[in-house]
């Protein structure tokens, strides 16, 4: 997140006036993140119908690409390609389909002929078959991401006229050589809320992503570095944090904000309205736009809009905006689908604690630019601005900025409660089924819950709990239920309490606690019909630790001397 210097501000009232000043005393550089790379020689093989793909290496005959030609497909009627062929450039391949798999360097290309398959890249001599830049002019994509890889070009059948393709051809000329981008994301696989024990429950990041760049990899999941594009709603969609946007992080974007709207009171300005744009689709938009803009509305530039999450939205209003809008045009559909279901939280939260909802929207750019009447119709906040530093933990700095905004809320209420995919909430337990076998503490990612040790014994920490489902899809009594919910009482939130307890059974031999009075009880309950268990020897053995069982075991088929039952 950077301040808007390069924009030039009108400043003709005092929130105006305020406004510059705010953002000439505010500069925070962002804390460097790692870098990806990628290396492109040029090599670019052109797939579709004949005409279409001769079109494009016409285009590309005056740039330093090397073109290798796929036909794969019967010209149509009208294509908008040349009319004529002139027998150019005879190094022309046929195929019936073909696939694509890579990014930009590392392109493999597989046709299909007659039923054969081939590797495209080695059969026109590529040694490490590999192409750098792809463009596909087929009827259909080769991906299904909605946000394809670097390197993939995609020009629709309908749009395939001699302008158009010589435009990509352009763009894609500029792609020879080593190029680096920014490393978007960091993971923390150790709170990941994705998969324990063989069951999945989290899928958020995976749902989110527009660019296929995350996968399930059993309990974790894997990023790939080279396909993600920064989209960022991977950050906003995880419930522990376990993803958080890299470039620039989480304490940065809070940081930039604290600053501004503290200067900017500070400075006499009033009602600030932050406008978040990305610095790719937004900036273009703002810049044209911010000169017929109210004056109290504040345009911070952030590397993708997707990456704004609970923690950012909380923070903004609890940092003293009446308000803020989030500009969205032509971001990708899964994207804008996660910022509305984190809007839609926030607004079960202000609504819960009194205040009006919709202080944060988003909002669309047409043709006549940024509807400043959607940015000022927002439901304004009134609220004495936090001055807390952020931590750069996404679930402590939501729960600081709700504190704040609940502090001073008409309702305080002690709980609000939430909708299913909220991450926030408590479980409720049934002692009359809990065996206590503490199969849920063994795979919840989040501490939330805990075993009692020596004694058998279940106690939860509402204050950690992310509502991922772990622990109800892991009780083989299905026992566990949850509820989604905020509890604002901190005390009660972060203390642990007991869920459910039992006497410890005691080895009938050795005098060692091995388990719950109520779970040898189902134990013995569910065997009792079995046929294995119709001697009172094995079920006497029921009533031992291990060690004894074994030990009593071996002497029975030894005849050894037999421990005393």
């Amino acid at each position: 997140m950077t301040q808007s210097e390069h924009f030039e501000l009108p400043a003709l009232t005092e929130n105006g006036k305020a406004r510059l000043a705010s953002f000439d005393a505010v500069s925070i550089e962002p804390t460097p993140t790692s870098l990806v790379a990628y290396r492109s020689l040029g090599q670019v093989v052109i797939a579709g119908s004949r005409k279409a793909v001769l079109t494009a290496a016409r285009s590309m005959e005056d740039t330093e690409l090397t073109c290798y030609m796929l036909v794969t497909e019967e010209d149509r009627e009208a294509d908008g390609g040349d009319q004529e062929d002139n027998g150019y450039l005879p190094d022309v391949f046929t195929a019936d389909e073909f696939s694509v798999q890579g990014y930009l360097g590392t392109f493999s290309v597989t046709a299909i002929k007659n039923e054969r398959v081939f590797d495209f890249g080695k059969t026109v001599g590529i040694t490490s078959g590999l192409f750098d830049l792809v463009l596909d002019l087929s009827e259909t994509s080769k991906f299904s991401a909605q946000i394809p890889p670097p390197g993939y070009f995609r020009v629709e059948p309908a749009e395939q006229n001699r302008n158009r393709i010589k435009r990509t051809a352009e763009e894609m000329s500029q792609l020879i050589g080593n190029f680096e981008k920014p490393k978007y994301f960091n993971y923390d696989p150790d709170i990941c809320a994705h998969s324990r024990s063989g069951i999945v429950a989290c899928t958020r990041c995976i749902d989110a992503c527009p660019t296929d760049a995350i996968t399930s990899i059993g309990e974790t999941i894997e990023v790939n570095s080279y396909l993600c594009q920064g989209g960022g709603a991977c950050a906003a969609a995880c419930p522990t944090g376990a993803v958080t946007y890299a470039y620039p992080p989480p304490q940065n974007q809070l940081d930039v904000l604290r600053q501004l709207l503290l200067k900017y009171r500070e400075f006499g300005g009033n009602n600030a309205v932050v406008l978040f744009f990305d610095r790719e689709r937004g900036n273009p938009i703002v810049s044209s736009n911010v000169a017929a803009m109210g004056e109290n509305i504040l345009p911070v530039e952030v590397e993708e809009v997707g990456a704004l999450g609970l923690d950012v939205l909380f923070s903004v209003l609890a940092y003293g905006a009446a308000g803020a809008a989030i500009l969205c045009s032509n971001i990708a559909e899964s994207v804008r689908d996660e910022l509305e279901l984190q809007i839609t939280l926030l607004n079960e939260f202000l609504d819960g604690m009194g205040y009006s909802r919709n202080s944060i929207q988003l909002v669309q750019a047409d043709d006549d630019g940024i509807s400043e009447s959607a940015i000022q119709q927002l439901a304004q906040m009134d609220v004495s601005p936090a001055k807390f530093a952020p931590t750069g933990i996404k679930r402590t700095d939501m729960r600081i900025a709700l504190e704040h905004l609940h502090s001073q809320s008409p309702k305080q209420p002690d709980s609000i409660d939430l909708p299913k995919h909220s991450p926030f909430g408590q479980i409720m337990v049934d002692v009359n089924t809990c065996t206590l076998c503490m199969g849920c503490v063994s795979v919840c990612p989040a501490s939330a819950l805990e075993a009692g040790g020596e004694v058998p014994k279940l106690a939860f920490i509402e204050n950690n709990c992310v509502q991922c489902g772990l622990c109800e899809s892991a009780c083989p009594e299905s026992s566990i239920t949850r509820s989604q919910r905020y509890l604002f009482e901190a005390d009660t939130r972060m203390r642990a309490r007991t869920m459910n307890e039992d006497a410890p059974f005691h080895c009938r031999i050795c005098g060692k606690a091995f388990a719950s009075s109520a779970m040898l009880n189902r134990m013995k309950d569910k065997l009792k019909s079995h046929w294995m268990f119709q001697d009172p020897e094995a079920v006497a053995r029921l009533e031992m630790c291990e060690d004894c069982r074994v030990k009593d075991m071996f002497a029975a088929e030894g005849g050894f001397p037999r421990n005393k039952m």
